[in-house]
This record gives C-alpha cells, sequence and structure tokens, in this order.
C-alpha cells in the first residue's frame, strides 16, 4: 500500500463528507475507506476546499472490485480459449443457483460455482444440472459445486412467495413473465382449472392479481403438493385456491364436468395427452392456454394441429386466439402457447 491523498473527518460526520465529496466528484472509487477510533479516511482524486475535516494522507488498500459475469471473474483462471464456452444464463431460484456446466468445463465446475457466488452474494447455494427432467414428477438430479448443502429455499417473484425443494419439484423462474401474462387475462368470477400446478406459481400469480375467481390447482406429485398447499397459505388466497393432489386425468373426470371458464396447461412436455381431459372441463366460451415444444420454423403449426386434432376428437369446436414463443428450448426447439376458446 502507498500513501493516498484522503480526507480526514470525525466519525459523526462521515456520512455527510462522504456526500459532498460525490456531489464534487472528489471521492476515489478505486480505494476502500479507512478508520480508526475517531476518524473515517476517505480516499480522494483532487484537493478540493471542504467545510468539514481536513486533507490529509494515508496508507489505503486498493478497492476490490466484484466482478459482473463469469467471464470477469474467471479470467486468468481459465484458458483464453475457454471463457466463451461459459454458461451465459442460468436459474436463480430463491438463493439457489442451478447452472448447466459444458462436458468441456466439467473440471472446472466447482470453481465456477465459487465464482457464482461472489458474482452474486445474495445465492448460498450453487448446483449443476446432472441430467434431463425426467420420471413422472419431472425432477432432475442435481450436483453440489458450491457453498450449503441444501435444496429447500423461498422465492419471491410478482408479489408473491414460493417455498420448495429444487431437487423434488419443478419451477422454472424464466416463466415469470408468461405467468403475469396469463394472470392479466382472468377475469371476475371465473372458475379456473390449473392442470400440472406444481409449487403454485400460475394460480398463485394470478389469484394474486384477480382475487375474485375460483381456482382448483391438480398437482400429481406429493412433494410439489404439499408446497403447493403451503404456498397457498403463505400467499393468504386459501378461500380462493382449492390445492388437490392426485392424477389431473382421474381427478377431471371424477369432479370437474364442464366446469372451467379457464384452463392452464403449462406442462409442455405431456400437455398434449390430456387435452381430451380439458375438453371435457371445458364450459362453451372456455378458454385454454395450452403448452408444447416444436421445431421453431413451424412452432405455431404444430402447436395448433396438435390442438384440432383434439378438438375433433372430443367433437368441439375452437376458435384460437392467441399464440407466442414462450421460451427457446433446445437448438431450434421452443416452448409454444396456444390460447384457444371452446366454442361449443
Amino acid at each position: 500500500m502507498t500513501n493516498r491523498l484522503c480526507l480526514a473527518v470525525e466519525k459523526k460526520n462521515a456520512e455527510r463528507a462522504r456526500q459532498l465529496l460525490i456531489a464534487q466528484g472528489a471521492l476515489d472509487l478505486s480505494r476502500e475507506p479507512a478508520s480508526d477510533s475517531k476518524s473515517v479516511y476517505f480516499p480522494i482524486t483532487k484537493k478540493i476546499s471542504v467545510s468539514v475535516g481536513k486533507i490529509t494522507s494515508k496508507k489505503l488498500e486498493s478497492r476490490k472490485l466484484k466482478p459482473h459475469s463469469l467471464e470477469e471473474a474467471l479470467k486468468g483462471k481459465l484458458p483464453a480459449s475457454q471463457l466463451p464456452l461459459l454458461p451465459r444464463a442460468f436459474d436463480m431460484i430463491g438463493q439457489i443457483a442451478i447452472i448447466e456446466i459444458p462436458p468441456a468445463l466439467a473440471k472446472k465446475a466447482k470453481l465456477i460455482g465459487k465464482s457464482l457466488l461472489l458474482i452474486h452474494p445474495n445465492l448460498t447455494s450453487v448446483y449443476a444440472k446432472a441430467g434431463k427432467r425426467e420420471g413422472k414428477y419431472r425432477v432432475r438430479k442435481l450436483t453440489l459445486l458450491a457453498g450449503e448443502r441444501r435444496t429447500t429455499t423461498l422465492h419471491r417473484e410478482n408479489g408473491c412467495e414460493f417455498e420448495l425443494d429444487v431437487a423434488k419439484a419443478y419451477f422454472s423462474p424464466r416463466l415469470a413473465h408468461e405467468r403475469q401474462v396469463i394472470a392479466a387475462l382472468a377475469r371476475p368470477g371465473e372458475k379456473i382449472l390449473a392442470l400440472f400446478a406444481g409449487v403454485g406459481p400460475f394460480p398463485i400469480v394470478l389469484a394474486r392479481h384477480q382475487p375474485a375467481v375460483k381456482i382448483a390447482a391438480i398437482e400429481l406429485n406429493p412433494d410439489a403438493a404439499k408446497y403447493l398447499a403451503n404456498n397457498i397459505r403463505r400467499n393468504g388466497l386459501g378461500g380462493i385456491i382449492e390445492p388437490i393432489q392426485g392424477d389431473a386425468h382421474a381427478i377431471v373426470r371424477k369432479r370437474f364436468k364442464k366446469w372451467a371458464d379457464r384452463i392452464l396447461m403449462t406442462y409442455p412436455a405431456a400437455a398434449c395427452k390430456f387435452l381430451g381431459d380439458a375438453f371435457y372441463a371445458a364450459k362453451p366460451g372456455c378458454t385454454i392456454h395450452f403448452y408444447c415444444f416444436a421445431r421453431e420454423e413451424r412452432a405455431f403449426a404444430e402447436a395448433e394441429a396438435i390442438v384440432q386434432k383434439a378438438a375433433a376428437k372430443a367433437k368441439r369446436k375452437i376458435q384460437i386466439v392467441g399464440r407466442r414463443v414462450v421460451l427457446p428450448y433446445a437448438p431450434r426447439v421452443v416452448q409454444v402457447a396456444i390460447d384457444f376458446k371452446v366454442a361449443s
């Protein structure tokens, strides 16, 4: 450390002095302030006239600037040829990050995890995806890279809170905007059927936005259903949303014949298998929000063909009222949403 020009002020005047230095463009951000029992020493870039303290010199440490990206954090720690391979996106669910490590960087995975904790101090754990989502509950194996070995967290989104275990229940923070889109479409008095409700993000965000509705939220996964019920209570929506654990097909056929004014089918990997159940539950005039994966070049055509085929089988007439690409999913594959009304 070398002696640096600084402003020494009594501790009681420290904040006032800092604001004066900022206003005059004289605060040196490349150095850390220092203090002793009586005074605070602010590094300055030039001699100035101030009403508090005195100009002096003192040894001050260089400021350690927090990196803003993995590339910044790992520059000099990875070969230059590997920096472009670093992931540009990852999921932050509450205080947990879930990242996909390219095979070429597998040996550097723990270093990447530690770097993420440095970039995002609010994170407590970083996990790597250890495989695809699989099984009837849509969960994937995770490998701890850095931080605490825990998978439970509290995620906040759209004015709502979601408690969950990322190793036991599916949740995608990337659908936050889509949840707002659907919530804005709901109308007072509607009866809404949420199939594949998970821990509750779609029905809870919808009910928060439009509380004058009734929602039946069905989830097969017992762990996710437990969090669904807890999250409904946590968000004060017990009088609006009914959580139901079990198989959507059996429950719909038993309880919801021509019941729904709006149906959410937010499981793109398998929603097509339940279109018959959706038509069974739909009142005339019901709006169904159907999600699926499709090839990018023919996304809407493929998705609409699935819907039209199911409508014909159910002998229901439909009208497409909305279509959008929600997210990229894989190379040349996207997640698509098709909104359609059941006319009769």
